[in-house]
């Protein structure tokens, strides 16, 4: 469960880096999404190995789908509502916890301050991007250091890096494959209420929000 919570803290990031390209020195907050609907493939690879699936995305919310050991799981962050939840599908099992809670295990996002630099123009698949260098300002928790690529309308289509997940550093390339800016269903980022909630305590997985 610790595994898929931090999985979960790393697609939050990725999530957390999108919007306003042209912004030289922002809060991670003012880059928390990005500000139209999509859809798309996407693949994360981490320390923890690989994973690939496919995203909605709409202001204040995502859902993102992969195929694990443990079967179909979908992750539904949703700022809007301050939560953050992993669903099994199979089963009709879900654990949640707040947004702002799993948003801690990467250091936050109103203290965070991030310095990006644009530093060259790359075609991702059929996008064309600006690539960036990015680095965390001042010595607090969090942040993220390393290169994104993003759309003039501040979608994230690559980051390659190191993050900072609960204190520890990792290592992650995350992307979209096919995008395609369609608008999202509202149904999609709504926990099905037939879906039953099991108990969650982060500290007790060792992953601590305080």
């Amino acid at each position: 469960m610790s595994f898929i919570f931090r999985v979960l803290g790393v697609l939050l990031l990725s999530f957390g880096l999108s919007g306003q390209a042209w912004a030289v020195t922002v809060t991670a907050a003012e880059l928390l999404d990005a500000k139209l609907d999509y859809v798309a493939d996407y693949y994360l690879t981490t320390g923890s190995g690989r994973f690939q699936g496919t995203v909605i995305h709409g202001p204040g919310h995502e859902r993102r789908e992969f195929d694990a050991a443990a079967g179909h799981q979908i992750l539904l962050l949703r700022r809007d509502i301050d939560e953050a939840a992993v669903l099994w599908s199979q089963r009709k099992l879900y654990v949640s916890t707040s947004f702002q809670a799993l948003a801690a295990l990467i250091g936050g996002f109103d203290g965070v301050l991030l310095d990006r630099q644009a530093v060259g123009h790359e075609r991702i698949g059929n996008e064309k991007t600006t690539r960036y260098q990015i680095r965390p300002m001042g010595k607090g928790p969090g942040g993220f250091s390393g290169q994104i690529w993003m759309t003039s309308d501040g979608i994230l289509m690559k980051a390659d890096g190191e993050a900072s997940l609960n204190g520890h550093p990792v290592k992650l390339v995350t992307g979209l494959l096919n995008l395609q800016r369609i608008k999202a269903d509202p149904s999609a980022f709504v926990r099905p209420s037939d879906y039953i909630g099991l108990p969650l305590d982060l500290s007790k997985l060792g992953l601590s929000y305080q």
